[in-house]
């Protein structure tokens, strides 16, 4: 009698186990959406979905990429390269950005009998066919109404296939993934903003006060040189005054693009406000930042400016500091010692760069013992 209750009792048991378990497939499918969505950036989303996804389906690789750039991230378990090339290789041609490969004769040698020469007879050529879709995988569109945004990618080893249960929720986070990837994007596109002039595009006042405060802690720390450079329009007013405030904007604008032109990658341009730039140049002695002035200088006074109210031709000054310095502790020293050098350069008759010389080690501490007191 026992023996023949206990089938009938594990079929009524049933039903309850399979409703407990897609209890926790959809709180776990809950939790790994809520995570994404509190993600603030790309990486971050990439990072907290490759970390938490193997929790709701089992998965061997993953792969992720954007309509809008050609850099593939991808996550496998077993981290074999060939693998995560293949893929990657199949995500790029999808979305256009890698041409389809087209079959290739590939030559394996064989070597004939000479001890001198490697001869590749024709019969040793090989056909090699482009990579075509790995198996057992899945491929969900990130979209946004019409728009294709990305490509999202899963793949299991083995013979095993997604089931559709889990095909439905990969798309679920699929959706998720593109809204949150746009997201990511409009928060990045507003701290861009935040950060830029409006003006010429370049770094704002307090944009370029966080990188001088950040090059002036590594020089502290590490006693590795950087150098600021303050570039001033020589007699900008006048500009304003005749041509108007359209043709000074034009001015400023062609300006920030000259300096950018310019210098290094490395380097940091920003607008210290009117007519004043200011270039961080991070790891740089005070010869390669004067050099790099001279230039500055000299082609800002060769270069025409073009407007519709009419051509300008204006000139430099520019203002040199160094650090590290004694006298300089903060962003605004540093920057205060640079507008010096300006108005140094200015007061010499401008179209000149004049450099901040530090002040000797003694003379540092009594000035600085003297405010203390």
């Amino acid at each position: 009698m026992a023996s023949q209750e206990l089938p009938s009792a594990n079929l009524q048991r049933t039903p309850g186990h399979k409703l407990l378990s897609t209890n926790q497939q959809l709180e776990s499918l809950h939790q790994l959406l809520a995570a994404v969505v509190a993600c603030q950036d790309e990486n971050e989303i990439v990072k907290t979905l490759t970390g938490q996804l193997h929790e709701l389906i089992s998965t061997d690789a993953i792969g992720i990429v954007r309509s809008s750039c050609e850099h593939v991230r991808l996550w496998s378990s077993d981290q074999g390269r060939e693998t995560e090339a293949r893929i990657r290789r199949y995500l790029l041609r999808r979305l256009g950005h890698v041409a389809p490969d087209t079959p290739q004769l590939v030559r394996s040698r064989r070597p004939a009998r000479s001890r001198h020469l490697s001869l590749v007879p024709s019969s040793a050529c090989t056909l090699i066919e482009p990579d075509e879709k790995p198996t057992n995988a899945h491929e969900i569109p990130l979209a946004l109404g019409q728009e294709e945004v990305g490509l999202f990618f899963v793949q299991r080893n083995g013979n095993e296939s997604f089931t559709e249960w889990e095909r439905q929720v990969l798309h679920i986070i699929g959706t998720v993934l593109a809204v949150s990837f746009r997201n990511a994007e409009s928060r990045r596109f507003r701290r861009d903003l935040d950060r830029c002039d409006p003006l010429t595009d370049i770094l704002n006042t307090h944009a370029l006060d966080g990188a001088l405060t950040r090059e002036l802690r590594i020089g502290q720390r590490y006693r590795v040189t950087a150098c600021l450079l303050v570039i001033g329009l020589d007699y900008f007013r006048t500009v304003n005054d005749r041509l108007g405030h359209e043709a000074g904007d034009h001015v400023l604008r062609s300006a920030a693009d000259v300096i950018r032109e310019m210098v290094r990658d490395s380097d940091i341009v920003g607008r210290c406000g009117g007519d004043t730039f200011g270039v961080v140049l991070p790891h740089t002695e005070r010869r390669q930042a004067r050099h790099l002035a001279e230039r500055l200088r000299e082609h800002i006074e060769r270069h025409l400016f073009v407007s519709q109210s009419g051509q300008v031709r204006t000139t430099a000054s520019i203002g040199l500091a160094a650090v590290p310095d004694l006298g300089v502790t903060s962003s605004l020293d540093w920057m205060t010692i640079a507008g010096a050098a300006l108005r140094e350069a200015k007061a010499q008759g401008r179209n000149c760069v004049a450099i901040h010389v530090p002040q000797p080690p003694a003379l540092a501490c009594a000035a600085a013992l003297s405010l203390a007191a």
